[in-house]
């Protein structure tokens, strides 16, 4: 017979529908508005809960919300672009660098806006730190369409690796409770950041957008 306690079997927690697997989204709120719209829709896409922080009539200080809102997530997504956020008169830091560092050990998927011509320096000092942490995923974005399109596979190849990782340390299947309480383990790290093709893609989309551009042959070594 199963054991069962107050919600548990031996398999893992019990969870209701309702309770689904939680995306924190951290960003500035008015000049990323159109990101964050994009990121919640690709979120959604996948039946998971894209947690927002966004300013309103709430009888609770904003530091103490987003602390709440992470404390209950299950998958951080950090973007970036040029402003490095308010500062409150009480905090050292912006609460945008506040809420990366409360993340500890959840899965982190970043993604920095390019190109930035107007970054302010608080922000490329974090962005240096964050491109140092080995456990981080970042990659480089243009458009709100392509921050989608990146957040849906990122998310879909992570939850399929960890569902993986779950199975290979039981005999038997992992339950969804499992693959959320799984201790972390790093991402991914993809290759761009590291060979640099920032300049080459900024390239290409600046030659096809040009009218007399029809077709546009690249050649060398893949990678």
């Amino acid at each position: 017979m199963a054991d069962q306690r107050a919600g548990q079997t031996v398999s893992g927690v019990i969870r209701t529908p309702d309770q689904r697997l939680r995306v924190f989204v951290s960003s500035t709120l008015q000049e990323l508005a159109p990101e964050r719209e994009a990121v919640k829709q690709a979120v959604s896409a996948l039946r998971l809960y894209p947690v927002m922080f966004e300013l309103g009539a709430r009888p609770h200080a904003p530091r103490d919300l987003y602390r709440a809102y992470l404390a209950q997530s299950h998958i951080f997504i950090g973007i970036y672009w040029q402003r490095y956020g308010w500062v409150a008169p009480d905090m050292a830091i912006s609460g945008l660098e506040d809420e990366y560092r409360l993340v500890g050990d959840l899965p982190k998927l970043i993604y920095i806006k390019a190109p930035a011509p107007e970054r302010e320096p608080r922000l490329a000092g974090l962005l240096q730190e964050i491109k140092r942490d080995s456990d981080v995923s970042y990659k480089y974005f243009a458009t709100p369409e392509e921050l989608g399109e990146l957040v849906g596979n990122d998310l879909a190849l992570l939850l399929t690796e960890r569902f993986e990782l779950a199975q290979l340390r039981s005999d038997a299947p992992a339950t969804a409770a499992e693959i959320i309480t799984l201790p972390h383990s790093p991402v991914p790290q993809p290759v761009a950041p590291v060979f640099g093709r920032q300049n080459e893609v900024q390239a290409v989309r600046t030659m096809l957008q040009q009218e007399r551009v029809r077709l546009l042959t690249l050649i060398g070594p893949g990678g």
